[in-house]
């Protein structure tokens, strides 16, 4: 009967397992009604938002929502509904919704461990039953609303612990507690504090990792799934002048660092317990890529450039990191600055460094994190400030050849049919010349154009890394990893004969770590999906060695 039949083509993240009733700690009762309204990015780029409220009734509670969320989800949710009882048991679910300009509906009724689905889409009707535990936590993809009663259950919950789920309307699976740690975010008004759950979605077919944080009244802050690239934030928390205190040293200090018309927040990492050369401490700048701009270079989970800073300022560096203008607790618009005017940020950053009566002015390196690299080569070429240049998984290819390498990459990756794939390839290189005046917007979705549309997409697409580098002028280290799948070894080989084709007499070194990733970190296989998975989740040693050891030596 389900052949030909679209079952609720938002229901892709979770997969179905077998029912098998678990127990879970019951849930404490002390929870904070109230409504807030959750950002929802994919690949750190917002494409929409979900309004949640949950409030509490004489029978239990009940939790609703609407949002609309924009390609590549492409969902209206007109309304999500879901009531519990007073020990948080099901009892009724309603969804209506539009997915791909087709609407749809679903009504779910449970009684004693049973679940009976009515779903109505693009005008055909029908019912589902499923079994499932009486205590499951609804879940329906991409409706984050449901993630409220989530929040509440993991309250109780303890490492090992596993959550029945269910996936309206498609079944159960069940979710594991693997890690919980507490985190910090500061705010405009105040520190909020965190509840960090790292979660295993236990599919039939394959685990799903994914982190649900949580404040201090049960309510919910975050849902990341690193493999969906997916990050859904309450607007507080995402808000310019919000800050998650991710990385953290002892000799840290967090300053506000002028330039025209606002200020970069940023952290200066003082080295404890070393003495101070008579002639300063040599420098390190650490810069983020503009994509997610914020200084402690956090990607799935992980805060590169932070334990980067700590890592260095151990060994003896000053180090400096900042966020982005328009981006956590700096100002500035972010939606008007392309790649030079982030360049010229990184430079009033530099030129701060060079002014600071701890730091040696001889030596100021600027280190390039992935896209951040880009922005450290234009600052290498212009600010005379800067000694040394370090590009970390740098590209060396331009903009424009980036995007579509890694898009092809993705493709592959999906197993893509060829027509498909020609499609998909087409429409980007249109975006592209629409991006770059040389084409039209026309047969381009409102919503691609609206994220393609910007000063940074376009100067990104326009970046020469040959013309940058030959303007060069400094010694340069460029470090990949071996198991780097998002930046391949053709990109280093590249950025090593432009660096040596430089007429300047200097020196380049040329160094890939065998059995890291592209976030620095041991990995088997190196793949993007598996970066939720991942047991060592630091920056390897083998880096910091090989930094330390040639800053020394480029004195």
């Amino acid at each position: 009967m389900l052949n030909g039949m679209r079952v609720l083509a938002y229901c892709t993240l979770t997969a179905i397992l077998l029912t098998v009733p678990l127990a879970a700690a019951q849930p404490p009762t002390e929870v904070t009604p109230g409504a807030a309204t959750f950002n929802v990015f994919v690949r750190s780029t917002p494409i929409g938002f979900e309004q949640i409220e949950l409030t509490r009734g004489p029978d239990g509670w009940v939790i609703r929502s609407r949002g609309d969320l924009s390609q590549p989800i492409d969902l209206q949710n007109r309304l999500f509904e879901i009531q519990y009882d007073e020990q948080w048991h099901p009892r009724a679910l309603t969804i209506d919704g539009i997915r791909a300009n087709t609407p749809f509906s679903l009504r779910t009724t449970f009684d004693a461990g049973s679940a009976t689905n009515e779903l109505e889409d693009a005008g055909r009707r029908l019912t589902i039953s499923n079994s499932l535990s009486p205590d499951a936590i609804v879940l329906p993809d991409y409706f984050f609303g449901g993630y409220e009663a989530l929040a509440v259950r993991l309250a109780s919950a303890e490492v090992g612990d596993e959550i029945p789920v269910y996936v309206a309307p498609r079944g159960s699976t069940r979710v594991r507690i693997d890690e919980i740690f507490s985190q910090q975010i500061d705010t405009a008004d105040s520190v909020v504090d965190a509840r960090v759950h790292r979660l295993s979605f236990l599919n039939s077919d394959a685990s799903l990792s994914a982190e649900v944080w949580t404040d201090a009244g049960q309510r919910l802050l975050r849902v990341s799934i690193p493999e969906a690239a997916l990050d859904v934030a309450r607007e507080d928390i995402v808000a310019a002048s919000a800050r998650v205190r991710r990385s953290a040293h002892s000799g840290d200090q967090d300053v506000r660092v002028r330039t025209e018309g606002f200020a970069l927040a940023t952290t200066v990492t003082t080295p404890v317990d070393h003495p101070r050369p008579e002639a300063g401490w040599p420098a390190v700048l650490l810069v983020p890529g503009a994509g997610s701009g914020e200084r402690d270079g956090m990607l799935s989970g992980m805060p590169v450039l932070g334990q980067l800073a700590g890592a260095l300022a151990d060994a003896g560096f000053l180090v400096a990191r900042y966020d982005t203008r328009g981006v956590a607790q700096s100002g500035g618009r972010r939606e008007s600055a392309d790649i030079e005017i982030h360049a010229d940020d990184a430079r009033t950053m530099v030129r701060y460094l060079d002014r600071r009566d701890d730091v040696d002015g001889d030596r100021i390196t600027v280190l390039g994190y992935a896209e951040g690299g880009w922005i450290a080569m234009l600052v290498a070429a212009k600010e005379r400030r800067a000694d040394n240049l370090v590009l970390v998984a740098a590209a060396g290819t331009t903009g424009t050849e980036l995007v579509l390498e890694q898009q092809r990459a993705a493709l592959d990756q999906l197993g893509t049919p060829a027509m498909e794939r020609a499609e998909k390839i087409g429409l980007q290189q249109r975006i592209h010349d629409a991006a770059l005046g040389t084409g039209s917007w026309d047969g381009v979705p409102e919503e691609m154009r609206r994220q393609a549309d910007t000063a940074w997409f376009r100067s990104f697409l326009d970046f020469d890394t040959a013309d940058t580098m030959r303007r060069t002028r400094q010694p340069i280290l460029i470090i990949r990893g071996s198991e780097d799948r998002q930046v391949g070894p053709h990109h280093t080989e590249s950025l090593a004969e432009l660096a040596r084709a430089r007429r300047r007499d200097t020196s380049v070194e040329q160094v890939t770590l065998e059995g890291l990733d592209h976030l620095l970190v041991e990995s088997n296989s190196g793949s993007v999906t598996d970066y939720g998975d991942l047991r060592d989740r630091s920056v390897s040693p083998s880096v910091i060695n090989t930094l330390t050891d040639w800053l020394e030596r480029e004195r």
